[in-house]
């Protein structure tokens, strides 16, 4: 990564899958919503670290985690990549000879790209069926977000100010990440905690292209070059921060086009808000809300009068105990039948 390009390969990378997050997670929120209002069913949004794509013309391609498949071939282009360009056949003063040594840089890389390898072929196993503990593709991201700040921590040695500050604010946004996901473990329906994640992928991919040409500026021109000093570091904290704003409102203009496509498409009149997060509080509320409406109907059914009732003697009274619901006919039936009787005594 020590080159523009090797800061914009990674940065597309993260970038592509965060914007393919954000238009799964606004697409799967709008119909687990949609599905409870009609319904009034327990049918609330499921966090995920994947997700099928729905809109390939072939049903295989629909069956398959498509995504971690993609996630996997790009992991392994780019551990390929550091392994040829990070192996060395060169003379070494202290032997004094030629010997082959490898780039410590990109032994680094390369480990962080086996780890998010490894939870993508992690989630192929999930969607497989293989009897795997619940929720390890989580833990397995988690890992992989962790592994990749512990490295960039230690990446930092014998660097300017600026190389240092830069790659300092990349290590804040992944263990923002790691944070995110740890949140999304713990809470399956909190779909701020899936937009989180996304949010910090996707500043983690702008922040990639940012830092690369911050450092790597594609010209000699000394206008370009950030110098070290308090003026630079201030200015690339604005950066980032803004950065990061900017993203926030992406996403939310994103979800805001998926949802008015989609309520077109379906053609549902209903109001639903793109901001209420169906949380396991919302969930509990609405099983309350259709528990009370069940109990109100029971007691409406279970409703009695009591209604006085004379002989044909004139001497003894009756109370009879009708019900009130037409669909309990049984109790007036047997009234009926047992009257004649009554009016003999």
């Amino acid at each position: 990564m020590g080159t523009l390009m090797g800061h914009i390969l990674p940065g597309t990378f993260f970038a592509i899958f965060a914007v393919w997050w954000g238009f799964c997670v606004a697409a799967r929120y709008f119909h687990s919503r949609r599905s409870i209002k009609k319904s009034r069913k327990s049918n609330s949004y499921r966090v995920a670290t994947t997700f099928p794509c729905h809109c390939c013309p072939s049903a295989s391609l629909r069956q398959i985690p498509l995504e971690s498949y993609i996630k996997l071939i790009c992991v392994s282009i780019g551990i390929l990549g550091e392994a040829v360009t990070g192996l060395k056949h060169e003379y070494d003063d202290n032997l004094k000879r030629r010997a082959w040594t490898f780039i410590e840089v990109n032994a680094q890389h390369i480990t962080m790209f086996f780890s998010f390898g490894l939870a993508s072929f992690i989630e192929i196993l999930v969607h497989g069926k293989y009897a795997l503990p619940q929720g390890i593709e989580f833990i397995a991201n988690i890992l992989a977000f962790g592994v990749e700040g512990f490295l960039f921590h230690f990446h930092l040695h014998g660097r300017d100010e600026v190389d240092i500050h830069v790659h300092t604010l990349l290590v804040y946004n992944i263990a923002f990440c790691v944070i995110a996901g740890i949140w999304e473990f713990n809470r399956p329906n909190q779909i701020l905690a899936t937009y989180a994640r996304t949010a910090g992928t996707l500043l983690q991919g702008a922040w990639f292209y940012a830092a690369g040409f911050i450092l790597y500026f594609p010209s000699d021109d000394p206008y370009w070059r950030w110098l070290p000093g308090h003026k630079s570091i201030l200015l690339i904290t604005v950066m980032f921060i803004w950065l990061a704003l900017v993203i926030c409102i992406f996403l939310f203009i994103q979800s805001a086009i998926v949802w008015s496509i989609l309520k077109r498409r379906y053609g549902d009149t209903e109001d639903y808000s793109a901001l209420n997060n169906l949380d396991e509080g919302d969930e509990d509320d609405d099983d309350d809300q259709v528990f009370i409406e069940s109990r109100a109907k029971s007691v409406n059914s279970n409703n009695h009068q009591l209604k006085s009732m004379k002989t044909t003697n004139g001497q003894a009274a009756t109370t009879v105990q009708m019900h009130q619901n037409d669909d309990d006919s049984d109790s007036q039936i047997e009234f009926d039948q047992r009257q004649p009787y009554s009016s003999k005594i």
